[in-house]
């Protein structure tokens, strides 16, 4: 399956827009390679808010609240203007097109012809890896998930101090996951075992309280034929839920623990999200 440049594929061949922008960790914006020089947490806050919008107009009350929240200063709508013109400004230094920014009548967007935002092609990619697994091509699917991912450098929004605007980050952090979560389960079906029980050991540390990586740890272990931690992980799962939350480990696990004391693949197949190939 062909796809191209550094950002959509594996060919080497340059983007055909004029301007990266990247906001799945620290925030920066590229052309040709050449960093655009933005300087101050404005600019930086202008430019994440325009991304987030994928190239939709964002009007300028929304701007000015997700520059300064609630109570901006009596000079936002000013400000806002001039971080605008001081983005432009940075662009025309490196020769980008000061038009990626356009103006219109109700405040200010991107324009999609001439920048790429990693977070569009993350989704993108995404979306197209779910399509390829419906079409069973679970190895196409997997390497699209994994340069999907190979996009993120960080947490996103690292360099963005907006409270407002970090509430968005803890969405696209979400998605991050959901997207690990599904080249875990290509892994698993492809019997990629100890990449998905690397990586599930690891993410379970960074969120002990998520149930489904339990699960799907626990059947990685199991069909690597190591049972016998496939059931110490159920248990590690019901002491911190139960510690933590007060709580017992839901029918998934419960299931998937049954599953696994009695060896039997059919009752393994039928716990949802846990299919085996």
């Amino acid at each position: 399956m062909a796809r191209r440049g550094p950002w959509t594929g594996r060919t080497g061949d340059p983007p055909v827009v004029g301007v990266q922008i990247r906001i799945l960790g620290p925030i920066s914006m590229m052309s040709r390679k050449v960093p655009v020089p933005l300087a101050g947490q404005r600019q930086l806050r202008v430019l994440t808010a325009l991304a987030l919008a994928s190239g939709r107009t964002v009007n300028t009350p929304e701007l000015i609240t997700q520059l300064w929240g609630e109570n901006p200063p009596r000079t936002a709508s000013g400000q806002l203007q001039t971080s605008v013109w001081m983005i432009r400004r940075s662009l025309a230094s490196i020769g980008a097109p000061q038009e990626i920014v356009r103006s219109t009548d109700s405040g200010y967007q991107l324009d999609p012809d001439l920048c790429e935002i990693d977070s569009d092609i993350f989704r993108r990619n995404v979306a197209t890896a779910k399509g390829l697994v419906r079409a069973k091509l679970e190895e196409e699917a997997l390497d699209l998930i994994k340069e999907a991912l190979a996009l993120w450098r960080g947490p996103a929004l690292a360099t963005i101090s907006s409270s407002a605007l970090q509430t968005r980050a803890a969405r696209l952090e979400e998605e991050r996951i959901a997207a690990l979560q599904q080249r875990i389960c290509l892994e698993i079906r492809l019997g990629q075992y100890e990449e998905a029980i690397v990586e599930l050991t690891d993410l379970i540390v960074l969120h002990p309280l998520r149930e489904e990586l339990y699960a799907h740890l626990m059947q990685a272990l199991y069909l690597s034929g190591r049972q016998a931690d496939a059931l110490a992980v159920f248990r590690r799962a019901r002491t911190t839920l139960t510690d933590e939350l007060g709580i017992y480990p839901g029918p998934r696990l419960t299931t998937l623990e049954r599953a696994i004391l009695c060896q039997d693949a059919d009752m393994l197949s039928a716990v949802p999200g846990m299919a085996v190939r």
